[in-house]
């Protein structure tokens, strides 16, 4: 009974805590700071290159049960392009290959030829700039307070690297989404959003009943569809140059 009590002290407290922070818009410094564990990507690769590392981020167990109070008020306010499957319900790999299996043998059956890209940008979720994904979001309708909150969790972001049992100095963190937040992959699947958006507005692809099926993305992977060369040639410079200029 007395372990019954002191559980339900404790999230009656954490729920006062966790509403507290949501009215004023703001995070303590506590929520901020994480550590990252570099993790080899293939055991049989290359363990003294850089590139074969992924950093994955620890952060507070209080932290993450925030982020998913917030992913619940907020999911509404989180919808992406449906030719995104990742990060979504009832949506998997899977989907994407059927879509993109589906696409290709429409053409195929129709005698026609279907020229393909198959892209994956390089540390992706690294690079998503802070200022506009809050931009961003306050476009799409999102409400101030979840922006305001956001931005002040996010201009307080402070890491520090693991090895062994080391761990380094603290440095700022001024761009990208943490890899082991509970939220992050749904703001870079909406942060890319505008890539889709800008894809189906060039012209070129492969439409199927005026549908358009030129790019299909799993999270930070992306195919590119076109009947001829030159419009996948087209839609790769246009994916060029969102990621250099931010999507």
């Amino acid at each position: 009974m007395n372990i019954f009590c002191l559980v339900v002290q404790t999230a009656v407290h954490i729920c006062l805590l966790l509403n507290a922070l949501l009215s004023h818009a703001f995070v303590p410094n506590n929520f901020c700071h994480s550590t990252v564990v570099p993790l080899l990507k293939n055991k049989h690769g290359d363990a003294t290159s850089l590139d074969m590392y992924r950093g994955i981020t620890l952060l507070p167990v209080i932290s993450k049960i925030f982020e998913s109070v917030l992913l619940e008020l907020f999911n509404d306010f989180l919808v992406t392009d449906n030719l995104q499957f990742g990060f979504k319900k009832n949506s998997t790999c899977s989907h994407a290959l059927f879509a993109f299996t589906e696409s290709v043998k429409y053409f195929v059956n129709s005698s026609s030829k279907v020229y393909g890209a198959f892209l994956d940008v390089s540390k992706a979720f690294d690079k998503v700039l802070h200022n506009g994904l809050f931009i961003k979001r306050l476009d799409r309708g999102v409400p101030p307070v979840f922006v305001t909150l956001l931005r002040n969790w996010y201009s307080k972001l402070h890491s520090a690297v693991r090895w062994n049992n080391s761990v380094g100095v603290w440095f700022p963190i001024s761009c990208g989404v943490p890899q082991g937040g509970v939220f992050s992959p749904y703001l870079f699947a909406c942060y890319v959003d505008d890539l889709i958006a800008r894809l189906k507005q060039s012209g070129y692809g492969i439409h199927i009943s005026q549908v358009f099926f030129g790019c299909l993305l799993y999270a930070d992977d992306i195919a590119l569809l076109s009947p001829y060369c030159h419009g996948l040639q087209k839609l790769m410079i246009s994916v060029a140059s969102s990621v250099l200029s931010g999507y």
